[in-house]
């Protein structure tokens, strides 16, 4: 079972009655009513990312069996049993991706195309990365919000989180980054998507250029209250020898499990881990990757860990 899928924002934005009680304190979150209330009463609005009657027009042997009462509904199921089985039920047109794009964080490391936007020569950053960007191997920068997301990104070279940033700034080599958070990925479960090119996916941020306090890196998603499954990211579409993950914290803070749950590959912080929470689980990627340490030789002080 997996609510991997779910969107917090699209979920209260849905339902005006479950908005109402989460910020009168009657639950913590629209997840919480979802998971306790929602999926039995039946409510389908979670996602841009799935579509009941998408799924149910794909799926006749689901759409049978809400006919006759064994599920709630088609997204019932697909949570019990269909994303597990490789069932989709995102609509024909898909999530839009441009809606993940930072367009604060394209213009400020590509200093010429702000430029033509300021003159008015193009209508924005994501105008170019559309029409040429993507094309000249520019990094396209995709992020989402606070809550857990569906993060589709496009392009040659891109840069993904599932948490909600304000900007990013790599150095002359990409080596090192200066990335502004505004969430750390607590009680979130993001779908990180990658693109058909280079994908750099971000569960962590390392030291920034401005710092050098041994404090100053930052892992995401470690706010977990069991053994640290509310939290985390699930990445797909991952590349061995095309992409890499960033992890905030150095290589003995992260414990690497292949062949886990579900024959993926994990990613726990490690049982002497200072990041925070200890043993919990970080990232899942699909697929079971043979994952390697391409660290730099300064792991210690960047303050990262890449792994690809």
């Amino acid at each position: 079972m997996s609510f991997a899928i779910f969107n917090e924002s699209f979920y209260l934005e849905n339902y005006a009655d479950v908005r109402e009680a989460v910020a009168s304190g009657l639950f913590s979150s629209g997840l919480q009513h979802f998971q306790q209330f929602g999926v039995v009463e039946g409510r389908t609005l979670i996602s841009p990312s799935f579509d009941e009657a998408t799924y149910l027009a794909r799926n006749a042997d689901v759409a049978e069996a809400v006919r006759v009462g064994l599920f709630r509904s088609g997204l019932q199921h697909f949570i019990v049993f269909g994303e597990a089985e490789g069932r989709s039920g995102t609509p024909a047109a898909g999530p839009d991706p441009v809606n993940f794009f930072n367009e604060k964080a394209y213009l400020t490391n590509n200093l010429d195309v702000s430029e033509a936007v300021r003159l008015g020569k193009l209508k924005s950053g994501l105008e170019h990365y559309q029409k040429f960007g993507q094309f000249e191997g520019r990094t396209g920068y995709f992020n989402a919000s606070s809550a857990s997301d569906v993060i589709t990104a496009f392009g040659s070279k891109t840069q993904i989180y599932g948490v909600a940033i304000s900007s990013v700034v790599g150095d002359i080599n990409s080596a090192t980054y200066d990335v502004r958070i505004t969430s750390k990925g607590d009680g979130e479960i993001d779908t990180l998507v990658g693109s058909s090119g280079s994908d750099q996916f971000v569960v962590g941020v390392g030291r920034t250029t401005s710092s050098t306090a041994t404090n100053s890196y930052q892992s995401f998603y470690l706010n977990s209250k069991d053994i640290g499954t509310n939290d985390y990211a699930l990445i797909r579409n991952f590349e061995k020898g095309k992409d890499t993950i960033v992890l905030g914290g150095t290589p003995n803070q992260f414990t690497l499990v292949p062949n886990g749950f579900g024959g993926d590959y994990l990613i726990y912080t490690a049982s002497n881990s200072n990041l925070g929470k200890q043993n919990d689980l970080v990232a899942v990627i699909e697929g079971n990757p043979d994952l390697a340490l391409l660290n730099p030789s300064d792991a210690v002080k960047s303050g990262f860990t890449l792994l690809g």
